[in-house]
């Protein structure tokens, strides 16, 4: 037997390339599984996050023209988060709520700030700007009022998957999915 019949013979390198081939292809597919699921987690979290700021949006005729909230009605509007999310999320579901009521002057101060987070840790881990960094979206009413700004977010962290942690390790996917939104009263 000749050595070089052992390199001019490939009856197998067939089954070796395809073997490579097809565990890289599932790697990708499981990948690209992944990242959509996430996509489709994000897509929900925004529109729960939606359709609760737009209850604060309402507060003039949902909660009587009271425009202060309480750590009552932040709870109400967390379980109400929790439904619309169909308790898939109820561990690590996290909403806080911001708002900047002003004085009754012409001119723009600020006379309370209320903060309120409801759920689980992550609201700690939530890097949204202030809103009183955002005064200035706040337009002056033809009622000779500011009209007072809401942030509401809302964060989930992001489920375990087979390649979640690897994907997260190179910072494809974040730990956690958040959504925020900046409103007036009407």
């Amino acid at each position: 037997m000749k050595i070089n019949s052992y390199f001019s013979d490939n009856k197998g390198s067939i089954i070796v390339e395809a073997a490579f081939i097809f565990s890289f292809l599932s790697i990708i597919t499981v990948g690209i599984i992944e990242y959509g699921s996430w996509l489709v987690m994000k897509s929900q979290v925004e529109r729960v996050n939606y359709s609760i700021a737009s209850i604060f949006r309402e507060r003039n005729e949902l909660y009587a023209k009271n425009d202060v909230f309480s750590n009552d009605d932040v709870k109400k509007i967390y379980e109400l988060a929790k439904n619309l999310t169909y308790h898939r999320y109820d561990e690590g579901l996290c909403l806080r709520v911001e708002a900047i009521h002003f004085a009754d002057s012409e001119v723009k101060k600020i006379n309370l700030h209320q903060k309120l987070e409801y759920g689980s840790g992550l609201c700690k881990e939530l890097s949204n700007s202030s809103l009183d960094k955002k005064m200035e979206f706040s337009p002056y009413s033809n009622r000779k009022r500011w009209l007072p700004l809401y942030q509401v977010s809302l964060i989930i962290p992001t489920p375990k998957g087979s390649l979640n942690n690897l994907l997260k390790g190179v910072d494809i996917l974040p730990e956690h999915v958040s959504a925020h939104t900046i409103l007036l009263a009407r």
